[in-house]
């Protein structure tokens, strides 16, 4: 029953590392969009008269860009490290339990 229980915790925290994972792929992607939409240079305009040049940007879609990714941000790294957490957490309860089984077997000897 013990193996069952621990294979399920296991199974949990690996699906909360791989969700945060990818949580945190999406996020990557999205910064690196909005850097390259930061960055693009095709948006300057200048006028013909007066020789002053503004940068028209997507003030709208950038900020979107940025307000979605900044929650996949740390809510991918929350599951990450929360899985990780759990399955080194989970692995050492187990070899101190281990160890006390054995403990116990070498002092009944």
């Amino acid at each position: 029953m013990q193996w069952v229980a621990r294979q399920q915790f296991q199974h949990r925290s690996a699906l909360m590392q791989g969700w945060g994972a990818v949580l945190l792929i999406i996020a990557c992607a999205l910064w690196i969009w909005l850097g390259f939409l930061l960055v693009d240079q095709q948006d300057a305009y200048c006028y013909r008269v007066t020789n002053d040049c503004e940068m028209i940007t997507e003030w709208p879609k950038q900020l979107a860009i940025l307000g979605l990714s900044a929650p996949l941000s740390v809510c991918g790294a929350a599951l990450l490290v929360c899985g990780s957490v759990r399955r080194q957490t989970s692995a050492h309860v187990f070899q101190v339990i281990e160890m006390q089984r054995s403990e116990e077997r070498s002092r009944s000897n």
